[in-house]
């Protein structure tokens, strides 16, 4: 998930075993944002040809808590399937384009 010069939000996916070198297999944009009343809770919410991709970004309280990440894929016939995910840093060759 990422968010364009214009504001508007995007959803990359890469299918195993491209990485992000390689061109994303899917890009939906024009996501939208939900952010709970205590801002513990993020949710992007992208919608393509029928599919709806939930991204919920959960803070757990401390300040060296690490943040949980789940993706939740419905698809057009409203089955449902999520993941666990893992925020990672950019590879620190790519930190001299930046």
């Amino acid at each position: 998930m990422s968010e364009l010069w214009n504001g508007a939000l995007q959803y990359a996916c890469w299918h195993k075993p491209k990485t992000l070198l390689e061109e994303s297999s899917l890009i939906v944009t024009g996501g939208s944002t939900h952010v709970s009343q205590k801002k513990d809770k993020t949710e992007y919410l992208f919608r393509h040809k029928g599919w709806i991709f939930s991204l919920e970004k959960i803070v757990p309280p401390g300040t060296m808590a690490f943040p949980l990440i789940f993706l939740e894929v419905t698809d057009q016939e409203q089955k449902k399937s999520t993941w666990k995910m893992e925020e990672m840093p950019l590879p620190k060759y790519l930190s001299n384009f930046l």
